[in-house]
């Protein structure tokens, strides 16, 4: 489970790990961190569409994205082709599964951009 201390004080001490890289360094992280970092708004609104799996895909987590979209597509398939049991079924599985991440959406955030900060930290102190 997400717990939102243990992410913010892991975000503070990789803010503090930037603040400590050379001027140049420091630079060459903040230019590409614009880039990768995703916005918690964003992912909650996206996360609205969870049948879609849109928020996963937002995070690239394509795998799982790809999952919920092609669960979906084959729950509505049932339904229109008159096996509605099922593929409502199954749109209330994925609604079950999915629904705990609209409510944790911020820290899902906060936990993926924390990941990228340490990814990009490691590599612009790798020689």
């Amino acid at each position: 489970m997400l717990n939102r201390e243990q992410l913010e004080q892991q975000q503070e001490q990789l803010r503090l790990s930037v603040r400590e890289l050379p001027d140049e360094q420091r630079k060459q992280f903040h230019h590409a961190w614009q880039k990768q970092v995703k916005d918690p708004d964003s992912y909650a609104v996206l996360n609205y569409w969870m049948l879609a799996g849109l928020h996963h895909f937002y995070l690239a987590k394509w795998l799982r994205g790809l999952l919920n979209l092609g669960i979906s597509l084959v729950a509505l398939l049932l339904m229109l082709g008159g096996v509605w049991q099922w593929g409502l079924a199954m749109l209330i599985a994925i609604t079950v599964v999915e629904l705990p991440a609209l409510f944790r959406s911020e820290l899902m955030v906060l936990q993926h951009n924390n990941q990228k900060m340490q990814a990009l930290l490691k590599q612009l102190k790798e020689p």
